[in-house]
């Protein structure tokens, strides 16, 4: 017998012997952060994140039963900065109604360097009361100017019912929204003053997330079953286009809330580039492109933690998706079904890339903060002029014995806090 084959004998029992339950250890990356100080009691966020081109990244911060925060985070300075409670910026601390409780949709940046926005509510009680004079005043339509560091209130838009969904373009100077829970498709046209309700668009249940701006002005948005309409600004109407989204047929819904939709796109993000649009359904993550020149759809994979791909219990999709300056989509993906205090239980996020040049998914791992703790879920992305990937998320609150819980509550058997999470691309 040879040497070789002796020291290949020695070695074939410890082989055995190892542990049949181990695994190969978790791929993690980590993230930088910067908690909304003060405001540690905030419980959500939902796509409400732009980072402008002063280097200034604005987050809608939402409180349920409460007042929502408008705030900033200075990149340059390295300084957070709360602009205000909603309910007061609205001019409507006096009310004795229910709150202004979010900005649920995303920011735009205008010509002018105003943030602009529309606020949503997110005190409902449970429709009981809606419409009548102890309810929801309605959504406003709203600007933020970095300058004065004033807030100019255009009024009540939506008399009743939040903007659960919405975009600003600078274009026509529009801000648009779909709202909840009538989902009409309402703008508030800026110059002109004018607000305009079409009517609705979809199902309450159902209510596409995203609207998708492209640089005509055009606006797109999902319905029914993976249909696409466009409004036209040029006609003011809207209409249906001969395309659908590849979505998953609806079926036992596993770990979500049953009336969650299925049939829409999530989050769609516009690149000048190609002129075509990307984005997540909301069934199985399925990442796609939409080309509304020509009015097609490709099918480019899915964006799912990869243990997840094709299952029937793969979590629903987040909002959090942002194209880099390196032609790269970032996406944070849910461990579990990621709703902050509504969540299916408790897991950590990932950070997975699709390369637009070479067609390459890549699962970046766990996202862990600097010393350790976990990203528990991320509902918000966008990408800075120098090229950072910011998302907002909860992230793990490990408590003190010596001090109060800073949290907004628990996902699970951990507690969270809201915080704008920050990943320098090499």
């Amino acid at each position: 017998m040879s040497l070789s084959s002796t020291i290949r004998l020695a070695i074939l029992p410890v082989l055995l012997l190892a542990p049949s339950g181990a695994q190969t250890p978790q791929k993690s990356i980590r993230i930088d952060h910067r908690v909304f100080t003060g405001l540690e009691e905030m419980d959500g966020n939902w796509a409400a994140l732009l980072a402008a081109s002063d280097g200034k990244v604005y987050a809608g911060l939402a409180y349920h039963g409460g007042d929502g925060h408008l705030v900033y985070y200075d990149s340059k300075t390295d300084r957070m900065h709360d602009v205000g409670n909603l309910t007061r910026l609205s001019g409507e601390s006096n009310l004795k109604r229910g709150p202004q409780s979010k900005i649920h949709a995303k920011f735009g940046e205008g010509k002018d360097g105003r943030i602009y926005y529309g606020t949503h509510g997110g005190l409902w009680w449970n429709y009981s009361r809606f419409a009548t004079k102890e309810g929801y005043p309605g959504a406003h339509w709203a600007a933020y100017d970095p300058k004065t560091n004033r807030v100019e209130d255009f009024g009540l838009g939506v008399p009743n019912e939040g903007v659960n969904t919405g975009a600003y373009d600078p274009l026509y100077n529009r801000i648009y929204g779909l709202t909840h829970p009538r989902a009409h498709f309402v703008y508030y046209d800026v110059k002109t003053g004018k607000a305009a309700d079409l009517g609705r668009i979809n199902n309450w249940e159902s209510i596409c997330r995203t609207l998708g701006i492209d640089d005509q002005g055009n606006v797109y948005g999902s319905f029914g079953m993976g249909q696409i309409f466009k409004y036209d600004p040029k006609t003011d109407e809207i209409e249906e286009l001969p395309v659908r989204l590849p979505i998953r047929e609806k079926g036992i819904s596993l770990g979500r809330d049953y009336n969650k939709s299925e049939t829409a796109w999530r989050t769609v993000v516009w690149d000048t580039k190609t002129r075509q649009f990307y984005g997540v359904e909301e069934s199985a993550t399925i990442l796609f492109s939409f080309n509304p020149r020509n009015n097609t759809i490709q099918r480019l994979g899915q964006l799912a933690i990869p243990k997840f791909a094709d299952r029937r219990d793969v979590p629903y999709a987040t909002l959090a998706l942002t194209l880099g300056r390196d032609r790269k989509l970032y996406y944070g993906a849910s461990g579990r079904e990621f709703d902050y205090g509504g969540s299916a239980g408790l897991a950590t996020a990932h950070l997975i890339t699709y390369d637009l040049a070479s067609g390459k998914t890549e699962d970046l791992g766990e996202m862990l903060l600097e010393d350790g703790r976990r990203v528990l879920g991320t509902n918000a992305a966008d990408t800075g002029p120098d090229g950072t990937i910011y998302m907002v998320g909860a992230i793990e609150v490990r408590p003190d014995a010596n001090k109060k819980v800073e949290a907004a509550g628990k996902i699970g058997d951990a507690y969270y806090r809201l915080a704008l999470l920050i990943y320098r691309p090499r």
